[in-house]
């Protein structure tokens, strides 16, 4: 696979997505109304397959928190790779290994919300904000607990 190619995207330029020094909040809606992250074995395959292709990605992946009809993710691109490239990629594999878990049908809708954080500050409130959400919705009450979260790259800070 070549994570270098250009992507497709009608907001920003490619550039925006390949700089490490400019990480990306994304979002990606699960399919329709569903909320198929309430099985512990889809959470646990779609949880893998995102640190497996951050790897494969040259991606870091500096926080993230699967909520149960959604995925909320910071991460940047290493060594000229593109982000875009790197949800795509991930948002196949994932719905491959769902179908092995028994999912049947789609399991993420079209695209994903992206916004690049181009400060600190934003960085901040966005880091906060995906490691506290199962807090703010009354999944757990400790970020701690929450088994489908983590911060697998430390952010630089």
């Amino acid at each position: 696979m070549d994570w270098r190619a250009p992507p497709c995207n009608r907001r920003l330029p490619a550039e925006a997505y390949r700089r490490a020094d400019r990480p990306v909040f994304v979002t990606v809606r699960a399919a329709g109304t569903t909320r198929p992250f309430v099985d512990i074995h889809l959470n646990d395959a779609v949880v893998t397959t995102l640190l497996v292709q951050r790897t494969n990605a040259a991606c870091d992946v500096y926080a993230y928190c699967l909520m149960p009809d959604h995925l909320h993710l910071i991460a940047a691109a290493r060594d000229n790779a593109c982000m875009l490239r790197f949800v795509k990629h991930f948002k196949g594999a994932s719905t491959n290994n769902a179908w092995r878990c028994g999912w049947r049908g789609r399991l993420w809708q079209p695209g994903f919300y992206d916004y690049v954080l181009r400060n600190e500050d934003a960085m901040r409130q966005v880091y906060w904000y995906v490691l506290s959400n199962p807090v703010r919705v009354g999944l757990v009450s400790d970020a701690d607990a929450y088994p489908w979260s983590g911060e697998p790259d430390p952010y630089p800070w």
